[in-house]
């Protein structure tokens, strides 16, 4: 029995090596389709847009994670998906290094129109911020969108699971809105309540999202205009 099993493998290692091309090219073609199910998955979920591309083209910048601090964002250090809690740009750009591809998940939202009007009648961005009419309407507008991305993340992630890509990992867009207060506020210090469904944002590991997804043909105006892109990526492979 062993003599047929080292013949039958000296046999496919002889298959393999004079057929490296085609079998190479057979496996590209694999992943190329399901990397086309992910997107169409995300579209159907309700993504504006999705699309596949090298995760090479993944830009990390230190500048990024500097724009958590200044100006300080709302969620530093009060948000388990956020810094300083998440990796670091180093650590991440280690694991980056060993993807292949990734998928960008898009949706557009309209600016409302009060919301134009607070920003435009707004002295300053503090100003802004410290507007309760302007944060109400943000609120209301944005925060089931980023749910809604978020969910299409988590869907899309597992989907690349279950076709075998077993180190796919989702982004978000903005900071974890899963819990009304997270674990890691002042109020309620402990672990993360939804360990399998929280996932870091791309701008908290030090992505550069607009200039990803310009390198991922889905570029997008910033400052934001009539309408907002919220964006989300998941690494496939």
């Amino acid at each position: 029995m062993s003599e047929i099993w080292q013949c039958s493998c000296a046999q496919i290692e002889n298959l393999l090596s004079s057929n490296s091309d085609f079998v190479m090219g057979t496996l590209i073609s694999q992943v190329e389709k399901n990397l086309k199910v992910l997107c169409k998955l995300a579209k159907e979920l309700g993504a504006t847009n999705a699309v596949s591309f090298n995760a090479q083209n993944v830009v990390v910048d230190e500048r990024v994670r500097l724009k958590c601090l200044v100006p300080i964002c709302d969620d530093y250090g009060l948000n388990l998906m956020c810094p300083p809690y998440v990796m670091s740009l180093r650590e991440f750009r280690e694991v980056l290094a060993k993807y292949n591809w990734a998928i960008l998940i898009q949706i557009e939202e309209l600016v409302p129109a009060e919301m134009t009007m607070e920003i435009q009648q707004a002295d300053d961005v503090e100003a802004i911020y410290k507007n309760t009419k302007f944060l109400d309407s943000y609120n209301k507008s944005f925060d089931s969108v980023q749910l809604k991305l978020h969910r299409i993340v988590h869907k899309a992630e597992a989907q690349a699971f279950a076709l075998g890509y077993r180190f796919a990992t989702g982004l978000i867009a903005g900071s974890c809105k899963l819990c009304p207060e997270c674990a890691a506020s002042s109020n309620s210090k402990g672990a993360c309540k939804h360990p399998f469904r929280a996932r870091p944002s791309m701008e908290a590991v030090g992505i550069d999202v607009f200039k990803t997804a310009e390198n991922a043909g889905l570029s997008f105006d910033m400052p934001a205009k009539n309408k907002t892109v919220w964006n989300g990526l998941v690494l496939v492979t």
